[in-house]
């Protein structure tokens, strides 16, 4: 079963990359239209209330691994994460979770205490940030998007994930819920 985890994330995290190198090689850097100014922003979490979030309101999670320290990571904020279509997307269709990967905050998941920063580097063996994972709404860890994304490129991987596009097993995969 273990086997079976570890194709169907690496499939994943595949997947997201070749739909990222496709808009990558479209993407010429013109600046993004529907970037505005925007007092919108969006409704961070932590873990463990984003994963019962998820559970509740049957949406995927997605975790946003960061450090103080990253310029890239600050990037992220200043471009993709000011988007209004991305900010809309995770605001409704997502349970956007942010973590801190040199944080001792402390997390309660199920009754498990664990650091954000144990959390980042042993559970999700997060090695570098940015770095995005994706969750079933169930907790199911989907797969990772690593790196700075352009807001085209995280757009692009929300969608695929939102509309089950990972999941061949769905009447309709990309058709929603």
């Amino acid at each position: 079963m273990t086997v079976l985890k570890a194709f169907l994330t690496i499939a994943l995290t595949l997947v997201l990359a070749a739909a990222v190198t496709a808009v990558e090689k479209g993407d010429k850097g013109e600046k993004d239209s529907s970037r505005e100014a925007t007092n919108s922003k969006i409704d961070w979490r932590d873990y463990d209330d984003g994963l019962v979030l998820a559970k509740k309101t049957d949406r995927h999670v997605f975790i946003d691994f960061t450090a103080k320290w990253c310029g890239w990571c600050k990037k992220m904020d200043k471009e993709a994460f000011a988007d209004t279509t991305v900010i809309n997307i995770l605001n409704n269709d997502f349970v956007p979770v942010k973590v801190d990967g040199d944080s001792e905050n402390m997390l309660d998941v199920d009754g498990f205490k664990i650091t954000e920063r144990n959390l980042a580097r042993g559970e999700f063996q997060v090695r570098g940030y940015p770095a995005f994972w994706f969750l079933k709404p169930d907790g199911t860890k989907l797969g990772m998007l690593p790196g700075y994304q352009t807001t085209s490129n995280l757009t692009k991987a929300l969608e695929y994930v939102r509309n089950y596009q990972y999941d061949s097993t769905r009447a309709n995969p990309g058709s929603g819920k």
